[in-house]
């Protein structure tokens, strides 16, 4: 029996867990640090206290580190089903069972794919989802990076080093990033940028050779090694929906934004998994005042 169980070993369940061990609870996190948002995306320089930035894994390893010196356990199980019963939370993970008084769901969110032919044959042959997992693989390449945001600023901004040539497709009329992105994009030779663009399919042999989209209703096509897809994310909302949580229009699970609480008492949700301002240090905020609520909810 824990007092909290936190799901998600992202910075909000993170930081959920962290505060909990260090308020004297019996806290367990399940989740895997290394398959997080945060861990997958490289560099950030916008998170207080790091002034020349840190990398994303190594701040899921300093936040796990804190965490499990104030008493947090650390699994790394994914978790299948949660059951309410009575005043408690059943946790079946594939391996395990774990019950608590007091649930965090911080579940985080994945990416969102592009839902055209040929993408989900060429995920890991081609395709991908991490440039900073798998943008080495296509050194002195040619490469397409399809999104709109910050993500694909930074990935356009990281594969401009590694490959010969870089293509930014862009579904939106430009580019909706950080200005500090916008300005180092500028003056980069090997980018070209299309914008107004829809992708229709993805092709290939044994691995990915191309991509085919639409501009201005005329069919175009690109010769390509690899494509990296950063078309945002949306909510890992599984276990929520099966919990009865209610959800927002927009799919994400609606909470008290002050507490974090969910529309079931004992349980509360943190970080990307309730929309917002998708960012570190909101996940941070939301799992911190998730904790301190499951506290006073225990108490």
């Amino acid at each position: 029996m824990y007092d909290v169980i936190v799901v998600g070993a992202g910075p909000a369940g993170l930081t959920a867990g962290m505060y909990c061990a260090r308020g004297g609870m019996k806290t367990l996190i399940l989740g895997n640090v290394y398959t997080s948002q945060q861990s997958m995306g490289g560099i950030y320089e916008n998170y207080p206290g790091f002034p020349d930035g840190i990398q994303g894994i190594e701040l899921s390893e300093r936040m796990l580190s804190q965490a499990q010196k104030y008493g947090a356990e650390y699994r790394q199980e994914m978790v299948e089903k949660i059951v309410h019963l009575d005043d408690t939370f059943r946790i079946k993970t594939e391996s395990w069972e774990y019950v608590c008084r007091a649930l965090i769901l911080a579940t985080g969110a994945s990416h969102r794919k592009l839902g055209v032919p040929g993408e989900e044959k060429y995920v890991t042959r081609g395709l991908s989802y991490c440039v900073y997992c798998d943008g080495a693989l296509f050194r002195d390449k040619t490469t397409a990076v399809v999104g709109y945001g910050n993500g694909a600023a930074r990935a356009l901004l990281y594969l401009s080093n590694i490959c010969s040539r870089v293509h930014l497709l862009c579904p939106k009329e430009r580019l909706v990033a950080e200005a500090v992105y916008l300005g180092r994009l500028k003056g980069i030779s090997n980018i070209t940028q299309t914008f107004g663009v829809e992708v229709t399919r993805i092709t290939g042999d044994e691995f990915v050779n191309g991509i085919e989209f639409v501009v201005g209703g005329t069919p175009r096509s690109l010769k390509v090694d690899g494509i990296f897809v950063e078309m945002g994310v949306s909510p890992n909302t599984k276990l929520a929906k099966d919990l009865g949580l209610e959800l927002t229009e927009g799919g994400f699970v609606k909470v008290n934004r002050l507490t974090q609480e969910t529309s079931m008492p004992g349980v509360f949700a943190a970080g990307d998994l309730t929309g917002g301002r998708m960012q570190v240090a909101t996940a941070v905020g939301s799992g911190a005042s998730a904790a301190i609520s499951a506290m006073q909810y225990l108490r």
